[in-house]
């Protein structure tokens, strides 16, 4: 996912205790987005498969299971997007679906930023500076430090 939001146009700013207390809404969330994305792929390689047959198969049939398979990868892409509507009215952002990459606005040493979560993590240790690339998350530094 493209990262379109940046800290300083976001009204909220999260803690770090504020943010761990919203795992478990979060991780549910991104259990269903993460399940979404996985049928998304195979519907996406189904597709592929049915333009693969093209060459060879003509006729209602194959057209009927295109427009099929279309209209259910079209569902599916919008499922990912309310659930990505659902973060960002909780403050916070999904940066990558497949691996379940959410972060929280924060402020850490008067620096704008990110708290960092991926599915699987127990709770969140790591943050990024705005402006920098997603890849670029950091432990995050000694808590008296988070505003």
């Amino acid at each position: 996912m493209q990262d379109n939001s940046t800290a300083q146009n976001t009204a909220k700013r999260f803690t770090l205790a504020e943010a761990n207390a919203m795992l478990p809404l979060i991780r549910s969330i991104v259990s269903d987005i993460r399940e979404v994305f996985r049928s998304v792929t195979g519907r996406r390689s189904d597709l592929h498969r049915l333009l693969r047959r093209n060459a060879r198969t003509t006729g209602q049939a194959y057209a009927d299971e295109m427009a099929e398979s279309r209209a259910d990868l079209n569902e599916e892409y919008d499922r990912i997007w309310f659930y990505r509507e659902e973060l960002e009215s909780l403050g916070a952002f999904l940066r990558h679906p497949e691996e379940g990459h959410i972060e929280f606005p924060t402020i850490i040493d008067d620096r704008e930023g990110f708290l960092s979560w991926h599915a699987g993590e127990d709770k969140i240790m790591y943050w990024r500076q705005d402006g920098m690339p997603l890849n670029t998350r950091q432990p995050i530094p000694v808590v008296e430090h988070l505003n």
